[in-house]
């Protein structure tokens, strides 16, 4: 098992929202990634992936967060800068927010409590009905998975 897992957030098929999937795609051609790193996908439920969450030292998670004044810019959390405070700006569309999942997470898996966490959280403005990224998301995409790799180092 690697080390290293980077999980992917969101609806492919909803645009921007489904930068995650995006991201994950992009960094599984990328020579740049860690060996030690495996990619993983999880649409909008981050539980049904707690299993593949065991044992690891370094989990970043990628979604989108709604923020339609920064359109591609990137935001990152981890537990030392406001994962939890993030829970008040996070609108969702899944079933739970993203970090009560990740408070629900660490009460059942012992992997969340010892890893390092982050949240890479990539601005958009909407999320609509196409399964490609808006001519703004897709052009900051350089800019992104380089962010991504450095959260990797």
């Amino acid at each position: 098992m690697k080390s290293r897992l980077v999980i992917g957030l969101g609806n492919r098929l909803m645009g921007d929202e489904g930068v995650g999937w995006h991201v994950i795609n992009r960094l599984a051609c990328d020579p740049r990634l860690p060996e030690d790193t495996e990619l993983l996908w999880c649409g909008t439920d981050l539980l049904a992936c707690a299993d593949r969450i065991e044992g690891r030292s370094q989990i970043t998670l990628v979604d989108a967060l709604l923020d339609p004044s920064q359109v591609g810019s990137v935001a990152v959390f981890g537990d030392g800068n406001g994962l939890r405070s993030l829970e008040d700006r996070q609108w969702h569309v899944h079933n739970l927010s993203l970090t009560q999942v990740i408070h629900l997470l660490r009460i059942v898996s012992p992997s969340f409590e010892t890893a390092r966490l982050s949240l890479i959280a990539i601005c958009i403005d909407s999320a609509r009905m196409q399964p490609e990224l808006s001519p703004a998301l897709a052009a900051r995409m350089p800019q992104i998975l380089e962010r991504v790799l450095q959260e990797l180092v």
